[in-house]
């Protein structure tokens, strides 16, 4: 089988994922939901959280330790405040719902803090902020994830790579989208890495003697690094009592593994969503959203030919080529979600 990526239009990737979904139980809104995240997420070119999770996750749902039919609740807890547990479900599913609710307070209120627990992985932040955007809405979100990495100074795995992301609307052109996770790089990518044959760069982990290593399964089994060191280890934490001990689930090291098909994950997500148009009006917003941006890329670049970029804009170009001329795909996957679908 040829190695060269395969294109697929998004409206068929996501017919095909939304179809694996149904074959494996899910209703119809939910596996509509969850591919739409999906594929949104490989439009945005982050092809190690889109449909390359979908067997593991249809794996789950096999084992009995995703609930393809959840029952998702929503505990209000104030007119800016709830709590969403979302019932083992699909991680996707629930943060949807749960992004849902908090961008329907946000317009009420003008601010809202959602947070979820009982959940399972949820991807990346990316699409989610970009659904915000979409609403003219800003997004504070993340999400708790399993162990991965030690606190700073230390040798035990406690706490997870736990992402956050940030998301502004614009007018025209690239939202602002920020989306990182804690780790000078994630897991996802180390792994693509190791499936491929491929070394990684040093300096993304250490072996489990506490040695540099350009071995992607080595850095795995060993101590990925927090970027900017106890600074990383610092936001890894704010986002673990964000999403896992404010909503009263699971946190640091009882969250569950998404790659084993043994218990729910309980993982923990938050939502945080603002009305900028309620703060100083919708003209002004985004004229001085215009001017921010248009300031960054005034700026000189280092090199002939550079171009300084604002977080989301690669994202969006990328949206915009593979909306147009297909999402390309490694043959093998594309032939494991045809084969999830029944195709």
């Amino acid at each position: 089988m040829s190695t060269e990526p395969v294109t697929i239009s998004a409206e068929d990737l996501s017919a095909l994922t939304k179809q694996a979904f149904v074959n494996a139980g899910f209703p119809d809104s939910d596996a509509d939901a969850v591919a739409e995240i999906l594929v949104t997420t490989d439009l945005m070119g982050i092809s190690t959280h889109g449909v390359h999770r979908l067997e593991q996750y249809l794996k789950r749902v096999e084992a009995g330790v995703v609930q393809a039919k959840a029952e998702i609740t929503i505990d209000d807890r104030a007119p800016a405040l709830a709590v969403v547990d979302g019932g083992a479900g699909q991680g996707q599913v629930v943060a949807a719902r749960a992004l849902e609710v908090a961008m329907k307070k946000a317009r009420e209120t003008g601010i809202a803090y959602v947070a979820v627990r009982n959940s399972n992985h949820f991807g990346g932040n990316a699409p989610y902020g970009y659904a915000a955007t979409v609403a003219a809405m800003a997004l504070f979100s993340g999400t708790a994830a399993s162990p991965a990495l030690s606190p700073f100074g230390g040798r035990d795995r406690l706490l997870g790579n736990n992402p956050f992301g940030f998301a502004a609307p614009r007018r025209t052109g690239a939202p602002f989208i920020l989306d990182m996770a804690q780790s000078v790089a994630a897991r996802g990518k180390m792994r693509k890495l190791r499936d491929a044959g491929e070394e990684m760069p040093l300096g993304w982990a250490l072996d489990s003697n506490g040695e540099p290593t350009t071995d992607p399964q080595a850095g795995l089994d060993g101590f990925i690094q927090f970027i900017g060191g106890h600074k990383g280890y610092g936001l890894s934490l704010m986002v673990d009592i964000l999403a896992g001990l404010m909503s009263g689930g699971r946190f640091l090291d009882d969250i569950g593994d998404m790659w084993a098909e043994t218990e729910p994950q309980g993982v923990g997500h938050y939502f945080i969503v603002i009305d900028p148009l309620r703060l100083v009006g919708a003209g002004e917003y985004y004229d001085r959203m215009e001017a921010f941006v248009a300031k960054i890329k005034a700026v000189q670049p280092f090199s002939d030919g550079g171009e300084v970029l604002v977080p989301g804009e690669l994202e969006y170009r990328c949206m915009e080529a593979y909306r147009r001329d297909g999402i390309p795909l490694a043959p093998e996957l594309l032939e494991t979600v045809k084969r999830l679908a029944g195709g």
